[in-house]
């Protein structure tokens, strides 16, 4: 899908985070970003939900790349310190070995050519880098708004695009999952706050669904909100899978320093 204009605008209205939900990334990824001195490159940054955090927890230097426009410009009106470039998964604007960490937050059901971005991967990061999937890879069925649209993610393109796919076309360029964990965060502390995400229609699966299954989830959703049948907080669990780029073997005929 294209963010546009009208998608961008709402993106964080439908989309933001809790801090304390931030920090608990932050805390699960930790281990595995650089600290001052290392490069992070946040790919499909968005409008900036993570940079900015990135940046604070790990004191090392954050990149954020971003192909859509507006997504960009919005990026830009709430972090205009941050370094922020255009650019797409599949024809990274970087040199090679420029990264010691990428962070790719919900923005690999968007790549068109999985391979391509593989191969940018292993180029731009540094040996024994790693590569961060944050994503909600779990059963469609746990996720909050599965009960009211459930065609959007049993149809959407966006929503089939499976872990193990993923994981399996990332092995065949040569990286090696490291860690998978599950993170809880606070998805609305209100019905109303649900309403509102669900209305933005941010999320990629809702915005495939075509209109009148749209309506006709929203009207079920704000029935349920008014008979008090929400129970809040609204929470869920999403998945940050990590990958790592081993160092390529030493060239044959090399032997390692005498150690002393």
């Amino acid at each position: 899908m294209t963010y546009g204009p009208a998608m961008a605008a709402a993106y964080n209205r439908g989309r933001g985070l809790h801090p304390r939900d931030i920090e608990r990334w932050m805390t699960a990824a930790g281990p595995y970003l650089p600290s001052a001195g290392g490069r992070i490159l946040d790919m499909g940054a968005g409008t900036g939900r993570f940079t900015n955090a990135l940046a604070w927890f790990s004191t090392a230097t954050v990149v954020a790349c971003e192909p859509s426009a507006a997504m960009r410009d919005v990026f830009r009106a709430g972090s205009p310190h941050a370094v922020l470039v255009g650019g797409a998964a599949e024809a990274l604007p970087f040199r090679a070995r420029t990264f010691d960490a990428v962070w790719a937050s919900q923005m690999i059901h968007h790549v068109r050519d999985l391979p391509a971005f593989a191969a940018e991967l292993r180029r731009v990061l540094q040996p024994n880098g790693h590569l961060l999937i944050r994503g909600g890879f779990g059963p469609p069925t746990e996720l909050p708004f599965y009960r009211y649209f459930p065609r959007a993610w049993t149809e959407s393109k966006a929503a089939l695009v499976t872990l193990d796919q993923i994981t399996g076309v990332l092995s065949e360029a040569g990286f090696a999952v490291t860690a998978h964990v599950r993170v809880e965060q606070t998805y609305a502390n209100s019905p109303e706050e649900l309403i509102e995400k669900a209305a933005t229609r941010s999320l990629s699966p809702l915005a495939d669904l075509p209109d009148q299954l749209f309506e006709e989830g929203l009207a079920a959703l704000r029935a349920d909100a008014a008979e008090g049948r929400i129970a809040v907080p609204v929470v869920e669990q999403l998945d940050l899978v990590v990958l790592s780029q081993p160092a390529p073997p030493a060239p044959a005929g090399t032997t390692s320093a005498p150690q002393h």
